[in-house]
């Protein structure tokens, strides 16, 4: 009977911690992969909005090439200026909720809302002459 109650204890304290355990708002429970493994791609976007005060804008496009060495290339294009090119480090906070791009002493800081093997979702809230901005991009990989 004990042996019993203690199996069942068990299994119901593993799969809770399973279930709840979600680092991304939009991400699968566990993986095989670690992080690491799953963001190193070539990521397009398939989503791109800024939201400001002004409105949304949605006509923007970007490449982020992430590679295992720890260097990224950014090519953004944002209506209606033109196309960008950022290249630098990459990193994780220390919690892996969130990708670090830095370019000199520049560090963009993402939430990571998503990450899997071939889908990435990115968020990030910031500030542009005083007015509250919220950026999100969803990529799908190479």
């Amino acid at each position: 009977m004990r042996s019993t109650f203690t199996k069942l204890s068990l299994i119901f304290i593993l799969t809770t911690t399973l279930v709840s355990c979600n680092k991304y708002e939009e991400g699968s429970n566990y993986s095989l992969l670690t992080a690491k493994m799953r963001i190193t791609d070539t990521w397009n976007s398939t989503s791109y909005s800024i939201e400001t005060v002004l409105g949304t804008t949605t006509e923007n496009t970007m490449v982020l090439e992430i590679d295992s060495d720890g260097n990224f290339t950014q090519t953004t294009t944002v209506s209606p200026f033109p196309e960008s090119v950022t290249t630098g480090t990459w990193g994780f906070n220390s919690d892996k909720t969130a990708l670090l791009l830095t370019e000199g002493s520049n560090v963009d800081t993402w939430d990571i809302i998503k990450l899997k093997n071939k889908e990435l979702k990115l968020k990030q809230v910031g500030s542009v002459l005083g007015s509250e901005t919220t950026t999100v991009i969803e990529f799908s990989g190479e």
